[in-house]
């Protein structure tokens, strides 16, 4: 009898340890309802911060999904695209609900679309409500906002006691510990006074930055396409302690590009000028190429500018330490930083999104096909010479999300790990519907799959934030 007790506790204590390493095994996935936005997700003192497309920024337990505190902006209203009355532009939205009832001003809609920034206990992040919060990173309470007056754009830059954020006005900046604006420095105020007027009656484009020299912020900006002003875009040296205007540049062109800055130089691309508005085409003929243009940091002066073709859609830049790639619908170009010389180019019939890097190569997906039946394909390009190492077929509509320890994340509505010096798939994950990619940490992959209304149908799929098991794929 004692001898059967002695081996049975061992066995139970055996199932235990089993079940308790399968547990542990399998904690690395998880899966709660989520409206998915362009907000990635970031983790700082273990904790995950998230914006949603219900106007709310979560903290998140990234080991199991579990909600520490939820913030909603845009007290009193419904999600998606019902808009709100903002107050005038450096009043304060302490109320969101008293501001909903301000008939004038600009507007905006619950919902969040950019990434929160966590710094020294706080949560600082903008909201479609046309605010700009900052909250207590372990409660949630909040500690202070500021009523932009129009839409946040692009990623604050926060640099002693300093947040600096743009919006279609210009260059805010902000005391981190009040929400107090120290300044504002308007952009295009260098289009005469009678063009002017019809950009206001239009509305301006937001800004595009800011990127931080080393004493110096950089933005970009240029007016509405259908105003009647002159085709070009500024980029602006701006001095963050006064926000005096160290210099501005104008190139000539449309659609300038959020700038960069390395090596003592500005870089930004812009579409250049097209032919003047014709019966049939009243925004004018696409001149179908882009240039990319680097500027010098201290006085303003382009030092170098390089050519690409293009036909439509967004040009990106991607920068490492020496070199710069233009990306555009067409061509992929590899410019040395310090001279300008071209150094490769690789070209597709259409080049899908922007690429990503690592030590070895660069990833590009490019796109043939139709809407209903896309074909894309992943390439590998050497960084040295833009030679393609291997290439992998990955089906349709597949999104290029990011690179991490050798590991390649993209696809859409299949998500595929592929080994990133060959090409070889790992594993994929197919859900109900497309998936991004945003965030490898601990083991775990954080995907983000937003609801999906189908046109001309009743079906809606709900949207999910999930962790997955990063080496399997596995929920």
């Amino acid at each position: 009898m004692v001898a059967f007790q002695r081996w049975t506790y061992r066995t139970l204590l055996l199932c235990v340890l089993l079940f308790s390493s399968a547990l542990a095994a399998g904690s690395a996935g998880w899966k709660i309802k989520f409206d998915g936005t362009d907000s990635d997700p970031v983790i700082a003192d273990g904790v995950l911060y998230v914006g949603a497309a219900d106007g709310a920024v979560y903290a998140l337990d990234p080991a199991n999904g579990a909600t520490k505190w939820r913030f909603q902006t845009g007290v009193g209203l419904s999600s998606g695209p019902e808009v709100i009355s903002m107050p005038k532009s450096g009043a304060r939205a302490d109320d969101m609900t008293a501001a909903a009832q301000d008939a004038p001003g600009k507007k905006g809609k619950r919902r969040i679309d950019l990434t929160p920034a966590v710094s020294k206990g706080t949560v600082f992040f903008a909201s479609g409500d046309l605010s700009f919060y900052a909250l207590d990173a372990a409660t949630g309470e909040k500690k202070w906002s500021y009523a932009a007056g129009s839409k946040i754009v692009g990623s604050a830059v926060y640099e002693d006691g300093t947040a600096y954020i743009v919006t279609e006005e210009g260059l805010h900046a902000l005391e981190t510990s009040t929400g107090h604006r120290k300044w504002l420095i308007e952009t295009l105020q260098e289009i005469p006074v009678q063009q002017m007027n019809d950009v206001r009656r239009l509305g301006k484009r937001p800004a595009q930055g800011p990127a931080r020299g080393e004493e110096t912020l950089f933005l970009t900006a240029w007016p509405n396409m259908m105003s009647t002003t002159p085709q070009k875009g500024f980029v602006y040296a701006v001095a963050p302690e006064s926000g005096t205007t160290r210099w501005v540049t104008a190139l000539d062109g449309l659609d300038i590009t959020a700038p960069v800055v390395a090596g003592g130089l500005v870089l930004v691309a812009s579409e250049d000028p097209r032919s003047p508005p014709q019966p049939g085409h009243p925004l004018g003929v696409s001149s179908k190429r882009a240039t990319l243009y680097a500027i010098n940091a201290v006085d303003g002066q382009i030092k170098w500018k390089v050519g690409a073709e293009r036909v439509y859609g967004t040009t990106r830049l991607l920068l490492t330490s020496k070199t710069i790639y233009l990306n555009t619908d067409r061509q992929l170009i590899a410019v040395e930083l310090e001279s300008g010389r071209m150094l490769w180019t690789f070209g597709a019939e259409e080049i899908q999104g922007g690429p990503q890097v690592d030590d070895q190569h660069l990833y590009v997906v490019s796109h043939k096909g139709t809407i209903a039946r896309p074909d894309d394909t992943l390439h590998a390009l050497a960084v040295a010479t833009g030679k393609v190492k291997w290439s992998q077929k990955l089906g349709g509509g597949v999104d290029l999300h990011l690179v991490h320890e050798g590991v390649v994340y993209a696809g859409n509505a299949r998500l595929y790990a592929l080994d990133g010096a060959v090409g070889t798939k790992l594993w994929s994950f197919k859900g109900p519907s497309r998936h991004s990619a945003r965030l490898v940490s601990g083991g775990r992959i954080f995907v983000i799959s937003p609801a999906v209304d189908y046109f001309g149908s009743a079906r809606v799929d709900q949207g999910y934030l999930q962790a997955l098991d990063a080496k399997t794929g596995k929920p």
